[in-house]
């Protein structure tokens, strides 16, 4: 995968779709000294390249009536790539399967659910404990919930 050098401007630009993905290109130009065909042409560039993939919204979860979030780990046993396939498609049910991982470590899957209770969340944890041993912990408080880098706190940041 070939990385694309992204600059200063073009961050600035992200930084501020991040924040309000219905911004207007004229509404972007203004804040960073560009004319809005400029920030369109680099928009549209910037999803040419696959760094922006799509615009979407975040819910409030609890708002939605999914006051329980949960993290399972998962351990496998037996051949590896059979199950992976299994549990993905099995999990492919479920709308309160918001993230699946491959990971590293003792464990080899993370699971994140929402749901609005706890006899749903006993079907999906039910359903994961199919595939291995099972790991889970309820979210007791959110601290940080980004979906992406924070490109305004990378800018004002030195490089490590």
């Amino acid at each position: 995968m070939q990385k694309i050098n992204v600059d200063e401007i073009s961050l600035k630009i992200l930084a501020l779709l991040q924040k309000d993905a219905r911004m207007s290109f004229t509404e972007i130009g203004k804040e960073i000294g560009l004319t809005s065909s400029s920030v369109a042409e680099r928009v549209k560039r910037l999803e040419n390249y696959g760094i922006i993939e799509n615009y979407t919204i975040n819910l409030n979860p609890e708002k939605m009536g999914f006051p329980i979030t949960a993290i399972m780990l998962v351990s496998f046993a037996g051949i590896f790539t059979q199950q992976e396939k299994d549990i993905v498609n099995a999990l492919s049910k479920y709308y309160q399967v918001i993230e699946c991982l491959r990971i590293t470590g003792k464990n080899d899957f993370l699971i994140k659910i929402m749901v609005s209770s706890m006899d749903e969340f006993k079907i999906i944890n039910d359903e994961v404990a199919k595939f291995g041993q099972v790991e889970t912990s309820l979210v007791v408080t959110t601290f940080t919930k980004n979906t992406t880098v924070d490109i305004e706190k990378m800018l004002k940041t030195e490089k490590i």
